[in-house]
Parts: C-alpha cells; structure tokens; sequence
C-alpha cells in the first residue's frame, strides 16, 4: 500500500532522482520513465515547490510521482505495478492545484495502459507535446566532425559566467522554431547550482569552441548508471554559428563519451515543432521511437 506525502524540497532531490532511475528501468524499453538527468535540468532553479510535487511511497521507496510543471499541466510517473495511483494523482491536482479548472496529462502514444486510465476519466487526447528518440550505444559510434578551426571541449575548469553566456546564447533568437521572444536568464548563479547537483558532469558537458575562444554551442549530456541510459537536456546553438553540424558534433561527441563510460542507450526529446532539432538528432543516429501528448479534461 502507497503512501502520499508532500514534497520536502531539497531535501527530496535524491529521492526523486533514485526514484527516475528504477522508473527508467522498470519501464525500459517503453520510454515513459523520467531520466535523473531531465529531473535534475528541471529542478535547478527551485527544486520544485512543496506545493507542487506529490509523492507515493511504499515499504521499497517511492512509486509513484505527480508534478504540476506548469499551472495545469501535469506530469505524473510511477513504477509499473504502481499505474494505479493515475487516479490519485489526478484527484489530488484537481482539488489541490487546478485553479481554473482545466487539467492536462501527458502521456505517450505507446503508453496504452495510460492512454486507457485517462479515458476512463473523462480525458482526451488533444495536442502534441515533445518527440522521444534513442540510440543504441553499442554499435559504431561517428567520429564528430567539425568545421576548420572549430573545436570540442568540455567544462572542467570553465569560468562559470562564460559557461552561462553561452547558454544564453543557445536559447535566443529562436524564430526559426516559432519562438521568436524566447529569451534565456541563465545565470553563473544558476550554472554553479546545477554544477552542485548530484549526476552533473562537467566532463559530460559538451561545448564547441571557435576561433578565439568563442563559445559557439553545445550538448549537456546525463549517465544514468542504473538504467544504462544517458539523455541530452539541453543542446543548443549560438545563433552565429547555426547551420554549421556544431550541435550534431556536440552530440555526437557525448555519445561517445557516455559509451566510453559503459552506457547501452541514449535518448534525447524534443518540442514536437522544432525540426531543425529532431534532423540534427536523427542525423547523429537517433530515431524516433515515441511522441509524447496531452490528455486534458474540460472544466465540468
């Protein structure tokens, strides 16, 4: 029998990471599971506000998770023998956080068990969410090529405020996928909390240099020994230097180093719209294995 809890904040960090890794595992090879690596990504900031996490716990630990990500938007995950608590966590978002009244649920197409459970309660499958992608990392792995004078590296060592810039310049000027007031605040602040997460890797963290030092893009990439599967959150590319294979090489460069580490698989996802992201991840040898999408309920 699973218990419910709120979330503790930080101090919960390592339960819901240790939490992704069995899910990753236990639901393998569906790829519904959360990676740590997205967990970790998504909580550097605040680490999730009490309030807004719910937890299920059983005599071996957590089973189950439920998080508004956005206010209505719901992500819920738990252990296969655990699918159930679908309709607990549903009921506690629509009394606990549902403000308007409108909930929505993603869930993935290949994810049938879901799909029934939501039905069930009155939901319908409405817009597309993100597309899911792996890799076997047991074949060949491509050599990342590069433009002349252009060069990987990783951050050991990086000035923390060069490292942020460098993200701030990925993740604007994004028109070309429809976002065209996108606009990072990633700070050396926030990069020296992410640095102080557990499974961040500065040898993992993948950028392209070019001629004269400047930081021209690049792929954060996450092991997760327990499941053997790395992720990549988030790839991205200065807006000077897009167009060039600097990301794919980035990627690439990160597949590499995650086999190296004895990894078997590697996924990435992205937003459903971004197709300069979904070619340059299939173009490193990703193929898309599942689409994830929202199941909302109307105000009754």
């Amino acid at each position: 029998m699973a218990r419910a809890r709120d979330h503790a904040g930080a101090d919960d960090l390592p339960v819901l990471l240790d939490f992704a890794s069995r899910s990753l595992t236990a639901r393998f090879p569906l790829d519904a599971g959360w990676h740590p690596g997205d967990l970790a990504w998504e909580l550097k900031d605040t680490q999730g506000k009490p309030q807004d996490i719910r937890l299920w716990e059983a005599a071996d630990g957590v089973v189950a998770v439920a998080w508004e990500i956005e206010p209505g938007d719901l992500w819920f995950e738990a252990l296969p023998t655990h699918d159930h608590l679908i309709d607990e966590a549903l009921d506690w978002a629509s009394a606990e956080l549902c403000k308007s009244g409108r909930l929505r649920v993603r869930s993935l197409e290949g994810d049938v068990r879901r799909a029934e459970a939501l039905e069930a309660r009155g939901y319908r499958l409405t817009t597309p969410e993100s597309v899911r992608l792996r890799l076997d990392l047991n074949g060949e792995m491509q050599a990342p090529p590069l433009p002349p004078g252009m060069a990987l590296r990783d951050c050991v060592g990086i000035d923390p405020e060069a490292r942020a810039a460098s993200h701030r310049d990925a993740w604007s000027h994004l028109a070309h996928i429809g976002l065209p007031k996108a606009r990072s605040s990633f700070s050396a602040e926030t990069y020296q909390r992410l640095v102080a997460l557990p499974g961040y890797d500065p040898s993992l963290d993948i950028l392209v240099e070019a001629p004269g030092g400047r930081l021209a893009g690049g792929s954060l990439c996450w092991a997760d020994p327990v499941s053997g599967m790395g992720t990549f959150e988030p790839v991205g590319t200065h807006v000077d230097f897009r167009g060039l294979g600097l990301a794919r090489a980035a990627t690439l460069e990160g597949l590499r180093r995650l086999k190296a580490r004895g990894l078997r698989h590697a996924r990435v996802s992205t937003a459903h719209f971004n197709a300069p992201a979904i070619a340059t991840y299939r173009s490193a040898g990703f193929e898309v294995i599942d689409r994830m999408a929202w199941w909302e309920r109307s105000p009754l």
